[in-house]
């Protein structure tokens, strides 16, 4: 015997979700601004040496037509972005007095090649410390501090520092 699909109820019209639907169960992130494939974006402390650090590491202003800001105006639309730059940028206040915080992106591949050098030295200083080669003799380095370093009792070998894989 087959089973006969319940047919739908005609007064159960599609749900018609509006644009950018977000349920009211989900937060909603101050700083969260939608992705842009081939770009990572960031926000910046809107300091003159920051902002300039960041030109200089390759990453520009997101272009305010480009993406929507969660807005958390109390009394405002709550259609408009929650871009609260008075010029061409797009801003929010730090809420730490004055200073504001601007986004900015740049490629994934100044990113990911910026990201390697800090994978680099972080690697640098994991194999220096378990190779136990911190505090060699010419650092001044006494045996008894020698013995009080961390040692796997069942490898023999300082594993604090192995990489997880």
């Amino acid at each position: 015997m087959a089973v006969q699909k319940e047919k739908p109820n005609p007064a159960n019209l599609p749900l018609d979700l509006p644009k950018g639907y977000k349920p009211m169960t989900g937060g909603t992130l101050r700083l969260e601004v939608p992705e842009k494939p081939g770009w990572h974006r960031h926000w910046f402390r809107g300091t003159p040496a920051r902002i300039g650090q960041a030109i200089q590491a390759g990453y520009r202003y997101v272009d305010p037509d480009d993406v929507d800001i969660n807005n958390f105006d109390l009394a405002g639309d709550s259609a408009n972005s929650g871009n609260s730059d008075m010029g061409t940028r797009i801003s929010i206040g730090s809420g730490e007095g004055p200073t504001r915080m601007y986004l900015m992106e740049c490629s994934d591949e100044i990113f990911a090649y910026a990201q390697s050098f800090i994978t680099k030295q972080s690697d640098q200083l994991a194999a220096t410390m378990k190779g136990g080669t911190i505090g060699s003799d010419s650092s001044g380095e006494s045996g008894e501090d020698r013995k009080q370093r961390y040692i796997d009792k069942r490898t023999g070998k300082n594993s604090l520092f192995t990489r997880k894989s």
